[in-house]
């Protein structure tokens, strides 16, 4: 009986550490774990209208610097706990990766996931120079999924992935300890992938796109978390061209000489639902630098990033950024700790909150570098107000209009301003006492939801949208409630200037006033005046007031109507 037993005990060890020897050439079929590990001792290609199939917990082993070239479809489906491992017995010149070049559209999808690949190094001659693991040239019916991908190396693009021409989707994956001149994450240029949910990592480029480096087309990034990369130039996060980037937390990566957090060159994308934190650039833009672009930047926070110059975001060479409903905070920067923009950049701020912010020399929010920057300010929160703009000797000539230089009470914000402070666990928004509260433009013009996916518009005084990238949720919404002001009552009474300074001007347009009070934000009742004669425009002075946003009721004896002031 006890020989019977050994003898299956050996047959099973045998099999549990059997090598499968892959010389090169064609492969098909199936790569079975009793058949694990295999080792490859020649570059292999899957033929067009093949298949290959590798079960969950297979190691694939390349035995020296050869590839896979897949022009059929791999199938890679490992589990959470029997992950499919490719990897290189000699770990320092690695192996070539999985190459998809102009795979024909008629193969079904080729799936990767629960994968790991490793030292994975392009380093051969082009080609083969570029995606460490993985390699997409024309072919877009690819996923990537729950895999990992780590210390794979391209001498030019893509250290973890490569994408030219190509789409596919890339999800839930941890890309990390990547190398590559552009794009040390991933690379992808005249491609729209999809890259979402990701964890991207300690990457580096010796160039440009520290963790992704994407030009051309209209990639979407969202949802992932973007930190600890590094970039030798350009864009230590994200260097960006024609890219949609939401819901991405992009931290700690430092660009040594600009776009710390985000660099877009030449390109319109749309940046919204970020936290951009921590990042650091030794030139221009810790967070964001922009150049020659049309940005869109909505509802994302901008904080605690250092740069030289800029910050905050950076705009130069014709660079009309639309910011609309942004925090930008705690950023610090030798010039221009919120804002720096030049050559002719005329960027667009609505809804948003400059606070905090510190530069060393000049410009704590805002820089203006040439007399042809004028960025525009409509209903913004800015410390310190235009009046501590920094002009380099210039004039300030675009338009300020309805903004405010009130505390925005955050709920609990970083400790202080640069990358010494934490502002990615900062909680950046309001609280329910912030001036910031139904503070915003009025005309409706306001994203559906805001950075946290909560709905914009909140009724707490009216149905106006809240400045920041947080709408505060402790009213109603005005999406289920009867809006606080009708058109008919804004037509009927007008406060103007608005904000003032202490001094304005309640003009019934015909409505005979009886009653006039103020209320602090807090609903305590400051102000009230009986008017006794019947005037087209009464003015009131309430300049002892403190700087805030107060809440006016006005009476006819038969309506109440609500309105809004700000005293700077």
């Amino acid at each position: 009986m006890k020989k019977v037993i050994l003898i299956v005990s050996l047959a099973f060890s045998i099999n549990a550490f059997a090598n499968t020897i892959i010389p090169g050439g064609t492969v098909s079929g199936t790569w079975t774990l009793a058949g694990s590990p295999y080792l490859v001792q020649g570059s292999i290609m899957i033929p067009n209208d093949s298949t290959l199939t590798i079960e969950p917990g297979v190691t694939v082993n390349f035995q020296g610097t050869y590839k896979m070239y897949v022009q059929g479809r791999v199938i890679a489906i490992g589990t959470a706990t029997d992950t499919i491992i490719f990897t290189a017995a000699d770990t320092t010149n690695g192996w070539r990766g999985i190459r998809f070049d102009n795979t024909t559209i008629n193969n079904d999808t080729s799936k990767l996931s629960y994968c790991k690949l490793q030292y994975g190094k392009a380093t051969g001659t082009s080609p083969d120079d570029n995606g460490g693991a993985f390699d997409f040239n024309n072919f877009s019916k690819a996923i990537i999924s729950n895999c990992l991908i780590s210390n794979c190396t391209a001498n030019t693009y893509g250290g973890g992935i490569y994408g030219y021409d190509s789409s596919p989707i890339i999800t839930n994956n941890t890309i990390s300890n990547n190398t590559a001149y552009y794009g040390g994450g991933i690379y992808c240029i005249g491609s729209s992938p999809t890259i979402t949910n990701n964890t991207i990592s300690n990457n580096t480029a010796n160039y440009y796109g520290g963790g992704i480096y994407c030009n051309g087309n209209d990639p979407t990034i969202s949802n992932n978390t973007i930190s600890n990369n590094t970039a030798n130039y350009y864009g230590g996060g994200i260097y960006c061209g024609g890219s949609t980037i939401t819901n991405n937390t992009i931290s700690n990566n430092t660009a040594l000489i600009d776009g710390g957090g985000i660099y877009c060159f030449q390109n319109n994308p749309t940046i919204s639902n970020n936290a951009i934190s921590n990042n650091s650039a030794s030139g221009f833009g810790g967070g964001i630098y922009c150049a020659y672009s049309y940005l869109t930047i909505t509802n994302n926070t901008i904080s605690n990033n250092t740069a030289s110059v800029g910050g905050g975001i950076y705009c130069c060479n014709h660079s009309n950024a639309t910011i609309s409903n942004n925090t930008i905070a705690n950023n610090s920067a030798v010039n221009g700790g919120a804002l720096y923009c030049t050559s002719t950049s005329n960027p667009i701020l609505r809804n948003t909150i400059l606070w905090g912010n510190t530069a060393s020399t000049s410009g704590q929010q805002v820089y203006l570098n040439d007399e042809a920057s004028d960025p525009n300010f409509y209903y913004c929160d800015v410390q310190g107000g235009s009046a501590t703009f920094e002009l380099n000797g210039g004039f300030y000539t675009g338009t300020y209009q309805n903004n405010m230089d009130s505390d925005p009470l955050f709920v609990s914000p970083s400790g202080g301003s640069g990358t010494g402070f934490n502002g990615v666990t900062a909680d950046w928004s309001l609280q329910s006492g912030s001036p910031c509260i139904d503070a915003g433009d009025p005309s409706g013009i306001y994203p559906a939801t805001d950075k946290a996916g909560n709905p914009r518009i909140i009724e707490v005084i009216a149905c106006i949208i809240d400045m920041g990238a947080y709408e505060n949720q402790s009213g109603v919404s005005c999406l289920t409630s009867i809006p606080f002001l009708t058109s008919n009552e804004q037509i009927q009474i007008t406060i103007f200037p608005n904000p003032n300074n202490g001094i304005f001007s309640i003009n019934s347009n015909g409505c005979n006033i009886n009653l006039i009070e103020i209320y602090n934000v807090l609903g305590e009742n400051i102000y009230s005046d009986a008017i006794s004669n019947q005037k087209t425009t009464n003015e009131i002075d309430v300049s002892d007031f403190s700087k805030g946003i107060y809440f006016v009721k006005i009476y006819d004896g038969t309506e109440i109507y609500d309105r809004k002031i700000v005293v700077q």
